[in-house]
């Protein structure tokens, strides 16, 4: 598991404002847009100097890259423009990063009163919305979806932190932030060679500045730039295109996908499944999807509830970054479903299991400095008053944590995702065949040309389905649907036992939230049942039926948790074997690969390795040639409530060309060819 040097707290942005009311930045010393305007300068400087909005007119996707979000008012005006065409794109990305973001509530109290200043008003929607979305400070990057074909894709932390990392092409650049004189790093030959490398062909760039430096360095790193007439009191400004005198970088960005039918066959019907139909369905993609079981979420994801938090590390490692993305990406598309949250995500805790456990884990929330709304200590008298139930030690609070039944939640996302989702249920895919068409098959846009798509099979060998793509979402035929194209060797993936113990409804009705420790309980997250205990953990266990054994281990796990029912599940109580007899309970198999992250992201092509083997060896997960249209989301282990959502909207960037929701380093962590590239570095 990679590491990096561990990132300091976020430190938001406090609101002031100049004598003239002009937002202010007390930190840098300078005003957040020129006192001319926000608007002008925004229309004038970023818009105009990118010629947009007739740039993106007639494309499929447009993606923008910024330096500087500050209070948004470049993407605002960004966004009231897409709105305002009626040949805009379907889908306008805009991506930036900010440092110093503004807590939710002070960004609204910068931004309401600025409704008052000329042409501000038609964007009062849309401010409105983006304040609404907007996440808390924490660090790493945060997709927000503002409307249907509008994704801002913002970074809270340092430049050089996040953009080297960012995996998108950009069409257009808005090099903006304080001035050069105030904030000099975000104005470095650095930070323009990272730009470039992100440039699709023809990308352009504007700026509010005109400083011979800045010019000097943007040629430097690609940019072919020349000085235009600037807004207001500004004489001039920089603006032109990616046009270098040389190929300067090793790796071309993701481009935009050649036309085609725009049709996807998803294997698995469980979390990982139903997140990925969504995620596809809303890029306009017709999705047919196959499920063995008669119904969806029948396997690990049919649990009467699951719990939900992100997971902290002191030294914020993969699995820390990766959970704190998964988190808050899935909680912003659960809100969104039509039947609401099927579950609650108003509070989780983590306790400690120990004094030096509590010590250690104090320690951490507060080196991290993480916001209240996100993750807090708190100490066991709180946490036994927020818990309704007795506990021995603190733990970590997570306000937005949760449970929720996970067979709804499939349900509900499968309906959201409308009439453009074609699932069938009690259909077995046994196979998955690469369909290439030569040279004489006209493609979706008339055009003559070679044209890979997937076929899914049956036990039969009868034909289920054709597509543009397949992605293997259902973790126990992963290994068989792939191996035509890699080793199960390179896919492998463990199934781990794990029993659930059903509580009598008259149990711990005073427990409000779930706990979690060696093992966690949760109330029913739908009501009319009682709470949940569990879970087991089984290698090499394929039993499937209930053992009263499994009971009385997970009472005994809840009996240390809850020290005031000591007595009741220990084993003189619950936890007897005559008790345990009586309850009910649940077996279900979660699926996991050594390292315990997800398998998400394009196959690699085995077939193309082979004669680059040594060369290869050297390489990066990047070099590794892929094939074209086959993918894989699955191997959540006991995390598929957190990953579900976060991998099927990479693997649906990845399709579409699009910026990726997580870094590289997050990205090469869950990235499927991990295990072949690990042997060829060996051999």
């Amino acid at each position: 598991m990679s590491r990096r040097p561990v990132a300091g707290p976020i430190q938001p942005a406090e609101p002031a404002t100049a004598d003239d009311g002009t937002p202010y930045s007390t930190a840098f010393d300078d005003v957040y847009h020129s006192s001319d305007g926000a608007l002008g300068q925004a229309q004038h400087v970023f818009l105009g100097g990118n010629d947009l909005p007739e740039r993106w007119r007639g494309r499929e996707q447009f993606v923008i890259v910024e330096t500087g979000f500050g209070l948004g008012l470049n993407f605002l005006a960004t966004w009231a423009a897409w709105r305002d065409d009626p040949q805009r794109p379907a889908r306008l990305h805009f991506v930036s990063v900010e440092k110093s973001p503004f807590r939710a509530k002070d960004l609204r109290r910068m931004l309401e009163p600025m409704l008052v200043l000329p042409g501000m008003t038609a964007l009062a929607p849309l401010m409105q919305r983006l304040c609404d979305v907007w996440p808390s400070p924490v660090a790493g990057w945060h997709r927000l979806e503002l409307a249907p074909g509008v994704i801002l894709s913002v970074g809270f932390g340092d430049f050089f932190d996040l953009m080297p990392l960012l995996r998108a092409g950009a069409d257009a650049f808005y090099l903006d932030g304080f001035a050069p004189s105030k904030n000099p790093d975000m104005w470095s030959a650095e930070v323009f060679k990272t730009l470039g490398r992100l440039a699709r062909d023809g990308a352009t760039i504007a700026t509010y500045t005109a400083a011979g430096q800045v010019r000097r360095d943007l040629i430097a790193a690609g940019f072919d730039v020349a000085r235009r007439p600037g807004y207001g009191r500004k004489r001039d400004m920089l603006a032109g295109r990616y046009a270098p005198p040389y190929r300067m970088r090793r790796y071309d960005p993701p481009a935009p996908p050649p036309p085609r039918a725009r049709e996807a066959i998803v294997v698995g019907a469980g979390m990982a499944g139903a997140a990925m139909a969504r995620r596809l369905v809303a890029r306009g993609w017709r999705v047919r999807l196959f499920e063995r079981a008669q119904a969806p979420g029948t396997a690990a994801s049919g649990n009467p509830a699951g719990v939900f938090h992100p997971q902290l590390s002191a030294d914020d490692n993969v699995l820390s970054r990766l959970t704190r993305a998964g988190f808050l990406y899935a909680l912003s598309q659960w809100r969104t479903l039509p039947g609401g949250l099927p579950g609650r995500a108003d509070g989780l805790l983590q306790v400690a299991t120990s004094e030096a456990e509590a010590k250690a884990m104090a320690q951490l929330v507060t080196a991290h400095g993480y916001p209240d709304t996100y993750a807090k200590w708190v100490d066991a008298q709180h946490a036994s008053a927020l818990a309704g139930e007795t506990l021995a030690y603190g733990g970590v609070w997570y306000p937005e944590g949760g449970s929720l039944a996970p067979a709804m939640l499939c349900r509900g996302e499968l309906v959201a995702a409308g009439p453009l989702l074609d699932a069938r249920y009690g259909v077995s895919v046994e196979r998955l065949e690469r369909v290439d068409r030569g040279a004489d098959h006209e493609s979706v846009d008339g055009r003559e040309g070679d044209v890979c798509r997937w076929a899914a099979l049956d036990g039969a060998g009868r034909v289920l389905a054709e597509a543009d793509v397949a992605i293997v979402t259902a973790a126990d035929v992963s290994q068989t649907l792939l191996s035509p194209y890699l080793p199960p060797e390179f896919v492998p993936v463990k199934r781990v036992r794990g029993q659930l113990t059903f509580l009598p409804p008259d149990t711990l009705v005073g427990l409000r939230i779930p706990v979690c420790g060696d093992g966690y309980v949760a109330p029913p997250p739908l009501g009319g049942a009682g709470p949940v205990t569990g879970a087991t953990y089984g290698f090499d266990d394929p039993a499937e039926e209930v053992r009263v054994g499994d009971h009385q281990a997970n009472l005994r796990r809840l009996a240390a948790l809850l020290p005031g029912h000591a007595e009741a599940f220990g084993d003189a109580g619950l936890a007897s074997e005559r008790a345990a007899a009586e309850l009910g309970g649940r077996t279900a198999f979660r699926a996991l690969v050594p390292d315990r992250l997800p398998m998400a992201g394009q196959m690699p092509d085995l077939a193309a390795i082979e004669p680059q083997r040594k060369r290869l060896a050297g390489g990066h997960l990047r070099d590794i040639p892929r094939l074209e249209g086959l993918y894989a989301s699955f191997a959540f282990g006991s995390r598929g409530l957190v990953f579900a959502s976060l991998c099927a909207e990479l693997v649906a960037s990845q399709i579409e060309g699009e910026p990726w929701p997580i870094g590289s380093d997050l990205a090469d962590a869950v990235d499927p060819a991990r295990y072949l590239m690990q042997s060829l570095r060996k051999a």
